[in-house]
């Protein structure tokens, strides 16, 4: 998925770096917001809310981590832990998304209509009752009164060291950012673990280069994000199905499914086996040429930025 234009920080190379990290936390905190209570809504009218929560406070903490030498240390803890907690509140809720999502796609041969209506009948309950948490996290929020903390958080915005341009800034602050994710990107995967965090690597460098975009140029900035995106992707349908599967082989364990056992082991052997496939087309795709590529477009932007 392209990232929306409002995700990109396309400011003016030559501003005060301090007010592009004003502009850019007050964006992407008062998205959390917004999609806050649209999450826990009960029915949910809009499924893809709980995913957008999640992306947004993804790009939220990836703002505060960005721009973290700026902002008081007191104020940005506590908004990286309250973001963390909303992120894993709506966990559970897009973990149930995504499977019936996958159960509806089943092939006949592997769930029949009647088995998978009751399944997803079952799992639409289980949904109702996820998005709790959400509703929860939003109610504590409120009382936390998180409108008033994001201004002092902003208000605490330092200018920094010889008040540097955002494009100063931008270089300085990407390289750390970059080199983190290829000493991840560089090790041997050796279990869905490994390959699971090498995503949530992907995604942070990503949302690092829609802060930083000011520190490429527009076509070195996509042919790097078009990269990060397959990366995401690939490795986002591995996660995916073994997710899947790692919930069918659960739920077949519950007494509640017994009805449905069988099905459920036959939906389990069908996400297992297209989580093996999504793992070789990655590493078939991500080879060590790919991988060489995209650290030289990086690393000889800004090595030109800075000359």
């Amino acid at each position: 998925m392209k990232p929306a234009s409002t995700s990109i920080v396309a400011e003016d190379g030559g501003r005060p770096a301090a007010r592009v990290a004003v502009r850019t936390l007050r964006t992407r905190l008062d998205a959390v917001w917004r999609e806050l209570p649209a999450a826990g809504e009960r029915p949910a009218r809009d499924p893809e809310s709980v995913h957008r929560l999640r992306v947004a406070t993804r790009r939220a903490i990836a703002a505060i981590d960005a721009f973290s030498d700026m902002l008081p240390d007191k104020h940005a803890a506590w908004f990286t832990k309250r973001l963390r907690r909303i992120r894993r509140s709506a966990g559970e809720a897009r973990d149930l998304d995504v499977l019936t999502d996958r159960l509806t796609e089943q092939r006949p041969a592997v769930a029949g209509s009647r088995a998978r209506r009751r399944l997803v009948s079952m799992l639409s309950k289980q949904r109702e009752v996820s998005r709790q948490p959400i509703r929860a996290e939003h109610e504590r929020l409120l009382e936390a009164d998180w409108l008033d903390r994001v201004e002092r958080l902003l208000a605490g915005v330092s200018t920094g060291r010889g008040r540097p341009t955002f494009r100063e800034y931008a270089q300085r602050r990407f390289r750390p950012l970059m080199r983190h994710f290829f000493s991840a990107a560089d090790r041997k995967l050796r279990g869905a673990g490994e390959i699971h965090a090498l995503r949530i690597e992907g995604k942070k460098l990503r949302y690092a280069l829609e802060i930083f975009a000011a520190a490429f140029p527009a076509r070195v900035r996509a042919r790097c994000a078009d990269s990060l995106e397959r990366l995401q992707k690939t490795l986002g349908e591995f996660t995916d199905h073994a997710a899947a599967a790692d919930r069918f082989r659960r739920l077949a364990h519950d007494k509640s499914a017994a009805a449905n056992r069988d099905v459920l082991e036959r939906l389990r052997a069908e996400e297992d086996r297209r989580a093996e496939e999504a793992r070789k087309a990655f590493a078939k795709w991500w080879d060590a040429g790919r991988r060489r590529t995209l650290r030289r477009r990086f690393e000889q932007t800004l090595r030109k930025a800075s000359a």
